[in-house]
């Protein structure tokens, strides 16, 4: 499956499941805005960058930038806080959602840890998957 496709079935999939916890989504026309979503939480808007995660060693693992190609190669933009207000994930190897706050975010990448980490990893790095679901967040 194309990356496209893959990012149009991963935004069908999370606007379903904003609408299944009885909020409101609307969705920008058009490409051109660096958010996928607006989410209305009883009158709250939410810009959402909407992002496959992938399955990697117990972490779902997603990007903070978006890639394209130009004439000059590959371009990598990360987004803002200016930009967007949080990434709506969703994993399809944990049929799971959730919401990460960019302010939470760093650079280049985030792994959400679903399984316990090797004994030796640093404590401090982990971002607990279950602290971020969707379900949690909205009820």
């Amino acid at each position: 499956m194309n990356a496209s496709r893959r990012g149009d079935e991963t935004e069908a999939v999370l606007l379903q499941r904003f609408l299944d916890s009885g909020l409101s989504v609307s969705v920008p026309f058009g490409d051109s805005d660096r958010y996928d979503l607006v989410v209305d939480e009883h009158g709250e808007l939410y810009r959402m960058q909407c992002k496959t995660g992938n399955w990697v060693n117990g972490t779902v693992r997603f990007n903070l930038y978006t890639s394209t190609v130009t004439s000059n190669g590959r371009m990598q933009r990360e987004y803002t806080h200016e930009e967007i207000d949080a990434y709506a994930v969703y994993s399809p190897e944990t049929a799971t959602a959730y919401w990460v706050p960019v302010g939470d975010t760093g650079t280049g990448e985030m792994r959400l840890r679903v399984e316990d980490p090797h004994p030796k990893a640093p404590a401090s790095a982990i971002n607990w998957a279950d602290e971020y679901t969707l379900s949690d967040r909205f009820g």
